[in-house]
């Protein structure tokens, strides 16, 4: 996939740049690992790339991450105040425990 990151005044952005690469790289980890919809989250929790072993990705943490997720796309369509605020707490939590289980 090419992309163009030349803005209209002709000046490079780096910083978009440096954005599509490391989406690129959560593509390939999310591919690889065998969950290919779940990009952005490897993408939040920075869990992409070389560095990042496959003996990290075990049953619990693919589940919290898939929680993770759901949490975050039913957040977006959710429209009563009160529910957001309880799905928001929810996945404050599963945040925290996934930090926690990633040792971050």
């Amino acid at each position: 996939m090419t992309t163009n990151f030349w803005d209209e005044d002709g000046n490079f952005d780096y910083e978009a740049h440096f954005e599509a690469g490391e989406r690129e790289k959560a593509t390939a980890t999310a591919e690889r690992i065998g969950y290919p919809g779940m990009i952005d989250t490897f993408l939040h929790f920075g869990l992409y790339g070389a560095t990042v072993p496959d003996e990290l990705f075990t049953p619990e943490l693919l589940a919290a991450m898939d929680t993770w997720q759901v949490l975050l796309e039913t957040i977006e369509v959710t429209e009563d105040g009160l529910d957001i605020k309880t799905l928001k707490r929810q996945h404050e939590t599963i945040d925290r425990t996934i930090h926690t289980m990633i040792g971050d």
